[in-house]
Order: C-alpha cells, then structure tokens, then sequence
C-alpha cells in the first residue's frame, strides 16, 4: 500500500479541504439581464457635449460653441441632417480624442459601439441625410469659415478663459467643485486657451494683443452680417448649411442662450454694432472694449 503523498507547497490546509469536500462548490450558469422595454431614448445616437445634468435631460443647447455647432438644435449639424440625439453630459477626460463632442450609435444600428468624434460625426451626418446642405455650395465658404476659426473663436477664448473678469463664469462651467483642484485645472485651462488663441492668430511674438482680437472679430461679425444680406441663410440656400451651424453656436450664446444674463452682450451694450443674422433673428451683438481686456460675452 502506497503511503499518502504528503501535501504540496501551495495546497490548502488540511481542514480547509475537508470542508470543501462536505459542502463542495458548484458554478451554476450565469442568468439573463433583467428584459428592459426599448424606450426612445435608449434608441437614440448618444452625443456626449459639455452641459449640467438637467439641461441635458431637457435637451437644452450646450453652453460650449464646439459642442453647440453638432447638437440637434435648431441650425445645427445634426438639427440640418435629421438626427435626434440624446444628450449626455461629460468632459474631455471621457473623450477617445481628448475633447468633446463625441457620438456613440445605439447598438441596434451597429454592433460596434465605437465612438464618433470630429469628422466621423460629419461623415455620418452626411451618410444619413445625403441631400442636407451639409457641403459647401461655395469655395468661398471656407473663406468665412476661416473667420470664424481665426476671428470669432479666439476673442470668445479670450473672453472666457483668459480674461479675470469672467473667472466667475469660468468656475461655474469648467471648474471642479474642490477648491483644491480648481486651481490647476484653471491655469492648465487658461494655458491652452492662450496656446489656441495664439496659434488661431499666428503670433510668434508679443503675447495677445486683446484690442487686435476684438477689433478682428468685430470685421469678422461685419463680413458674415455682409454675406448674408437680407437672405434667410448664407449664400441663399432654402436651408441652414455648416456655416449657419458653425455661425449659430456662437451667436446663440452670446445673445443669453445658456450663459448667465449677466454675462451676455445684450445685457451690456453701451458702445459697439449689432447685426441680425439668420432665420432664427439671433441677434450678435459684439461690444467695442473699454479697455483691451474687456468684451461683453
């Protein structure tokens, strides 16, 4: 009779597996998720945007220009090509690219749930709605595109992440809760915001030059207001095209869209020009600085 072989390095200890042995284990297979009703919502593309919680359950316009330009609001991308989008609030951190919007399809239009960022979501824009005015009818919309990439978009920067005075509205919108870490997160912000505008205006040297800025975004809102004319979109299309939903995600927010009251143009108008621009009467209201670092936002 063969002595027992004494237990190896790594075996339980005796009285460990002479209780497994009275009351052995047993896997039983995993059971169904509970079956859920498809709501609407569920069924529709999820667009991930800058917004608080309940404006996004609402389906309010996203206070953030970049966002604003694809949500399904009246004059937007996604508005133009038909898509209905769920909104879902979220932040750069949660991006595959590093910045929001990002769109993620319901898994009954693809198996693959891979997110949509940047062009993908014009692509799939253009793929759902191919008769939208969603291409440019005119070489010279890139022209006005240009000013807005280069005029618009860097006083709006500087406005609300360089200028001290909006520091308030900055906080309330980008800023972590923890007084801890709103600190590095604003510097980090006001940092990249400064590269941008930089970048935006191609100045090597000198710094911003705040009065050239404003000054240039105000020819910039003079040109478009001349493009349009008395027509109800750009370049007299029978409807709103990507230049009328890159116009409209700052115009909507700078005549008291989603901003405080206080923050917006109209509330402090006292020296400047004012134009109305589009079918919507959205009024762009561009306030001529007292000093080279303010400007009504």
């Amino acid at each position: 009779m063969a002595a027992p072989s004494s237990p190896g390095l790594f075996s339980a200890p005796a009285p460990i597996r002479s209780l497994f042995k009275s009351f052995p284990l047993a896997v039983h297979p995993a059971e169904a998720l509970p079956a859920r009703a498809a709501t609407d919502a569920s069924l529709l593309p999820r667009l991930y945007v800058f917004a608080h919680e309940r404006d996004a359950e609402l389906g309010l316009p996203s206070y953030n220009p970049s966002c604003l330009k694809w949500q399904s609001n009246h004059k937007t991308i996604l508005r133009i090509a038909q898509i209905n989008v769920r909104l879902v609030p979220s932040s750069n951190h949660a991006s595959p690219s590093g910045a929001l919007p990002f769109l993620i399809l319901p898994t009954s239009t693809t198996p693959a749930t891979v997110p949509l960022t940047g062009e993908k979501i014009a692509r799939f824009a253009k793929q759902h709605a191919p008769s939208a005015n969603l291409d440019d009818p005119s070489p010279r919309i890139d022209a006005y595109q240009a000013l807005i990439v280069h005029s618009v978009r860097p006083a709006w920067l500087h406005s609300l992440y360089v200028n001290p005075a909006n520091d308030t509205l900055l906080e309330a919108l980008y800023l972590p809760s923890s007084a801890l870490l709103r600190p590095a997160q604003r510097h980090t912000l006001r940092a990249a915001a400064t590269t941008e505008i930089l970048k935006a205006t191609r100045r090597t040297t000198g710094g911003i030059d705040a009065t050239q800025l404003f000054d240039a975004a105000e020819e910039a809102f003079a040109a478009l207001a001349a493009l349009l004319g008395d027509a109800e979109w750009f370049l007299g299309a029978e409807a709103p095209g990507v230049l009328d939903a890159e116009l409209f995600a700052y115009s909507h927010l700078l005549v008291g869209g989603q901003l405080p009251k206080r923050y917006c143009a109209k509330g402090s108008l006292e020296k400047g020009y004012m134009t109305t621009f589009g079918g919507a009467n959205t009024q762009i209201i561009v306030k001529t600085p007292k000093t080279p670092n303010s400007i009504s936002i």
